[in-house]
């Protein structure tokens, strides 16, 4: 199987090339101006990545004229597909109004509102340019109110691109990691500080026992623990039944605040994770959904802790500005995508959602392979393992091989998908079985 599966990957990185020509001369045109020819490191992919030239609804236009299927919608951030008429509606009309101001808005207040209504934890809120800023300030807002100066968090899990929170991002598996139970901090760039791998202690998801062992072992110097609740990151590990309930209850025992990255885990329901599982944590962070398309990023929670960045009465203890904090076209592609989402439109995206797993688990049942179909909210993730993981390590030993292959031969075919997906709100049961019905039709070719 591993001599065919390389063949056929051979024959689809042949047939990728082929039909982007464009894209394979843009490439080479970037990399004389950005370093391997992109500014996202994600978006890169072997031999090339292919350049998007527009978006509508469901589909995404490459230089190529391709009408791509698209099952990622800029890594989850877009419900409502590609240039929905209400979003565009909504920066149409405030583009003519002005782009941004040096004074507050009245937008800024109605988001906030509207995020409170849909997320009681977030007694207070602000905003920010991305998710990774958001991570930022929500953590310097717990070391400032602890008074302690480590954090915790779970080993693969991603939370942007600060220095701290990159540790143990998805490591390679080897010894350097420590034990299961007891993992070890792994640097995950370049430029790391040595000091960093001090400073942050690395939980290992799904562990009860390691969890509270680790977080009572250093609650004297450690101000918060910030978890993603769906490991979105670490292969969309979700978590085991009680795992968050007793996050809250371990660090609210130790007196650790704890912090949810929901910056992908809130477009699962109309009130994120938080909704899901009925655990409050002290703070959370948002983007991708909450901007409608747009850059931006908040977070917010506990009054108490928020009142560090209140300017009024003396000034504010933690100083956060940004020229584009609750910038005006954010405000208005943000509340006009949560105005779309409604209770009716994410039973509908929920529904869709599992008929889209249901039938990928039936189809590689009848093939013969072996795969895991997670599916919540309207986030699915494949994992050609033997059982489904619980955690960063066990999601580690995926068959990669196997995911570029049929990420290759569905974009080949006019669907993009890459190991994980979500479903838009344009999407219908025949643009779910046209997937489907492509992961089938693979298999064959590869069988």
């Amino acid at each position: 199987m591993t001599d065919a599966l390389q063949t056929a990957l051979d024959k689809q990185i042949a047939e990728y090339s082929a039909r982007n020509p464009r894209s394979q001369a843009m490439f080479e045109r970037a990399k004389a101006s950005l370093p391997g020819g992109n500014t996202r490191t994600g978006a890169h992919m072997e031999p090339f990545p292919f350049y998007a030239d527009s978006g509508e609804g469901v589909y995404l236009i490459d230089l190529e004229g391709h009408r791509l299927l698209d099952f990622v919608n800029n890594n989850t951030s877009l419900m409502l597909g590609h240039a929905h008429p209400a979003v565009v509606e909504a920066l149409e009309k405030q583009i003519r109004r002005g782009t941004g101001f040096h004074r507050p808005l009245a937008l800024e207040v109605e988001m906030a509102e509207l995020l409170r209504e849909r997320i009681p934890s977030l007694e207070r809120v602000r905003f920010g340019s991305s998710g990774s800023e958001a991570v930022l300030n929500a953590l310097r807002a717990a070391k400032a109110f602890t008074g302690k100066h480590k954090i915790a968090k779970f080993e693969g899990a991603y939370h942007g691109v600060g220095e701290y929170i990159t540790v143990s991002h998805t490591p390679p598996l080897s010894a350097d990691m420590g034990p299961p139970h007891a993992p070890r901090g792994v640097p995950s760039s370049a430029g790391t500080s040595p000091s960093v791998l001090d400073e942050v202690i690395v939980l290992p998801f799904n562990d009860v026992p390691a969890c509270e062992r680790l977080i009572q072992q250093h609650k004297a110097e450690l101000a918060a623990v910030i978890v993603d609740p769906l490991s979105t990151g670490a292969g969309l590990t979700l978590p085991v039944d009680g795992f968050l309930s007793h996050l809250r209850q371990i660090t609210e025992e130790a007196g650790v605040l704890l912090i949810f990255d929901e910056i992908i885990s809130f477009r699962a329901a109309r009130g994120g994770s938080q909704e899901i599982y009925g655990v409050r944590p002290d703070l959370t962070c948002l983007a991708k959904v909450i901007a409608g398309g747009t850059p931006a990023g908040a977070f917010g929670g506990r009054a108490d802790i928020m009142a560090l960045f209140d300017p009024t009465g003396g000034g504010a203890q933690i100083q956060q500005s940004g020229t584009y904090n609750a910038n005006p076209l954010s405000m208005v592609a943000g509340m006009a995508t949560l105005g779309e989402l409604t209770p009716a439109a994410y039973e509908r995206l929920h529904s869709l959602t599992a008929r889209l797993g249901a039938g990928l688990d039936a189809t590689f049942e009848e093939a013969g392979i072996q795969a895991q179909v997670t599916v919540v909210g309207s986030l699915f993730r494949v994992h050609f393992l033997p059982s489904r993981p619980r955690n960063y390590r066990e999601a580690a030993q995926d068959n990669g091989r196997m995911h570029r292959w049929l990420q290759l031969w569905l974009l080949n075919h006019d669907i993009m998908w890459s190991t994980a997906g979500n479903v838009s709100l344009p999407m219908d049961e025949g643009h779910v079985d046209h997937f489907i019905d492509g992961v089938a039709v693979a298999l064959r070719d590869l069988l």
